[in-house]
């Protein structure tokens, strides 16, 4: 027997789609030629550090409500089993992740070594500037479904919160990436759409950390895999949604393997 199944949300009347938000900042910083990200109008680093307590807050309330669990060094492994079926996957889909693969899977050969136990709990699990509203009582997070691609299963199987983390800030990257075509971008372009990035990132993370006392840089290792995992993805879900996109988080790929 099959059912229908409706939800009802209250309507967000003073909503702000948080990733065209983020990109009329970069636009901003494009349009002053000589200035730094913290040095124009539509600066979003104040911003980034709210919703990064937005976040912890989610996620604080998720472990409250919802199964929790830990995963010992068995199940660090398995996960790095995972990404790396995942990562052969994306190569190939997209041919043109081939020369960057051995380096991408050497931060899973560092993760299967990892024996620090790593809290696991429900989660957003599908995290970027496009799953977020800012109204004028903050920030709000929406769309809880999860990766389309993902089976229901693996959707609401529990995970670590810096996977949320990690997507959000490949969701940084990608908005600044996001208005001019990477391969149209003078160096000086590409050096202050970096410096934009990398302040939200951080201001995201400082804001994070505030909230929940417990700073994801300190988890390096499994933050860099589930950042690369995610750009693995976004370079497949682009080159069968949007082509002409690839190029954004390949240029992330890029970096990625020379960070």
């Amino acid at each position: 027997q099959s059912y229908d199944l409706t939800m009802l949300q209250n309507f967000l009347r003073s909503g702000t789609d948080g990733w065209e938000y983020a990109r009329a900042s970069v636009r901003d910083l494009l349009m002053e030629a000589d200035l730094h990200a913290d040095e124009v109008g539509g600066d979003f680093a104040a911003e980034a550090e709210r919703l990064g307590g937005t976040v912890a807050r989610l996620h604080e309330d998720l472990a409250q409500a919802l199964e929790t669990d830990t995963w010992g060094a068995a199940e660090v492994t398995r996960l790095a089993d995972r990404l790396r079926k995942r990562l052969a996957e994306a190569v190939a889909t997209v041919p043109e992740l081939e020369p960057y693969a051995a380096t991408l899977g050497s931060a899973y050969d560092a993760l299967a070594t990892l024996t620090t136990p790593v809290p696991v709990q429900r989660m957003h699990g599908d995290l970027h500037l496009g799953q977020t509203l800012r109204t004028i009582g903050g920030w709000v997070i929406i769309d809880f479904e999860g990766e389309p691609a993902k089976p229901l299963a693996e959707r609401k199987a529990l995970d670590s919160p810096i996977r949320d983390v990690a997507g959000m800030l490949r969701s940084f990257d990608y908005a600044a990436y996001s208005m001019v075509p990477p391969a149209e971008m003078s160096s000086q372009e590409r050096h202050r759409v970096d410096e934009w990035a990398e302040r939200n990132r951080t201001a995201f993370l400082d804001g994070y950390t505030a909230v929940r006392g417990e700073d994801p840089r300190a988890q390096a290792v499994l933050l860099r895999a589930y950042e690369i995992d995610k750009a693995a993805y976004e370079v497949v879900y682009e080159k069968h949604n949007r082509p002409g996109w690839v190029n954004i988080p390949m240029s992330a790929i890029e970096r990625l393997v020379t960070a």
